[in-house]
């Protein structure tokens, strides 16, 4: 065979073997099923809606400072020699304790002079009142009827009761001035400054040091004006007993410890703070140094402290959590998917479960703060609230429970 025909003969085998395998092909022929592909939805954390009671808690902070701080003033001058151990920054005092003591001579010679004067005075008087009885009786033997004015020694009477009232003033003011060389503790306290030392010269209106009043600590706090319609507030000029005033808890981080103290909201300021639009109320601490007690730290002068305020209670209340709360009035709910119970079978309902879309509600928002929110309209109980955080939230969109 030549070459030419052994081409010849390939190309019919060749052409044979295609239109078999086409015929093959057509008979045997299976179209490809499509197959949709599975959307996968967001994974998102519910909580469960709850009515119940709830007692507001309202946040705000402060420095604690004395009730009673006052500057200690020389009402006399001289020099100071005598200061007590107690007269020094830090110390305590009891009431009526003396703290120093300025050179009472110069005082105790003008009140000697004083009385002396006193003295005087009231022998003018006697005298008076001997010559104008002894006017009266002869008036009496050589006129008929009363005498008056001159004949009765009146003007003379008049000027020696007064020279007398005059002694005793001074004399008074002497010995109040000599008793003023004692600077002595008007109240139990603690000394916040001492200025004087024993030979230093102090002149009147000197400012001899600051003492304070250890019995109470005040508060001032700043609250907002929807903050104090959830707190029973004292009513003004009718102060409520302490155990029913607002309690508050105030707090300060040392470290990894908290410190803690008790106080009750005791009155408010009653006016607006044209600053910062706030209004004060004032909180109490009493024995904030601990000198009755020794179960905690004591509350120091100048301290900031954090403090939580217990309000009202309020029934039919939602709390969720802030992170929840998506602007300032909607919360994303989950809606589960309905099942067609005409075309249920097991492997459908297993597919459903946990799956379902996600919906807009607007709420009643009645306080929120850092970590919570309650609402008071808008839930029903029961209702699953999404807390997860998701991007391109459109209301509708279908998500899933997490495991």
């Amino acid at each position: 065979m030549n070459p030419t025909q052994l081409k010849l003969l390939l190309t019919i085998i060749t052409l044979i073997l295609g239109i078999a395998g086409s015929m093959l092909l057509i008979k045997f022929n299976t179209k490809a099923e499509s197959k949709p592909s599975e959307r996968k939805l967001p994974n998102v954390k519910v909580i469960n809606a709850n009515i119940s009671s709830h007692t507001f808690k309202i946040q705000s902070q402060g420095i604690a400072l004395p009730r009673t701080t006052i500057r200690l003033i020389s009402e006399v001058s001289g020099k100071v020699i005598s200061v007590s151990d107690k007269f020094d920054a830090g110390k305590t005092f009891q009431k009526n304790d003396l703290l120093l003591e300025i050179d009472p001579r110069d005082y105790e010679l003008a009140l000697a002079q004083a009385q002396l004067k006193v003295a005087q005075a009231d022998l003018r008087l006697q005298m008076e009142e001997k010559e104008a009885t002894v006017s009266r009786r002869e008036w009496r033997l050589l006129n008929q009827g009363e005498p008056t004015g001159l004949q009765a020694r009146e003007p003379q009477l008049a000027e020696a009761r007064a020279t007398l009232a005059a002694a005793k003033a001074a004399e008074e003011s002497a010995q109040r001035n000599l008793n003023r060389c004692k600077i002595r503790a008007p109240f139990d306290g603690m000394i916040a400054k001492a200025n004087v030392r024993p030979g230093q010269f102090v002149s009147i209106a000197i400012q001899l040091g600051e003492i304070f009043a250890t019995d109470v600590a005040e508060v001032r706090l700043p609250l907002s004006a929807s903050d104090l319609s959830f707190i029973n507030l004292p009513r003004l000029n009718k102060p409520s007993a302490l155990d029913q005033a607002p309690k508050v808890i105030l707090t300060k981080q040392v470290g990894k410890d908290i410190q803690e103290w008790m106080g009750s909201i005791v009155r408010s300021e009653e006016n607006v703070d044209p600053v910062n639009r706030m209004v004060y109320v004032v909180a109490e601490v009493n024995d904030p140094y601990l000198l009755t007690k020794h179960d905690n730290a004591p509350l120091l002068r100048g301290t900031f402290v954090n403090a939580v305020i217990t309000g009202r209670t309020e029934k039919n209340i939602t709390s969720i959590p802030r992170t929840a709360l998506r602007g300032e009035d909607r919360v994303w709910l989950f809606q589960e998917n309905e099942i067609n119970i005409k075309s249920f079978d097991l492997v459908r309902s297993f597919c459903l479960l946990n799956k379902g879309s996600l919906a807009y509600r607007k709420v009643d928002v009645t306080y929120s703060d850092e970590t919570q929110a309650i609402l008071t309209n808008g839930i029903q109980p029961g209702e699953q609230i999404i807390i997860s955080l998701l991007s391109g939230v459109i209301d509708g969109m279908g998500v899933k429970i997490e495991d």
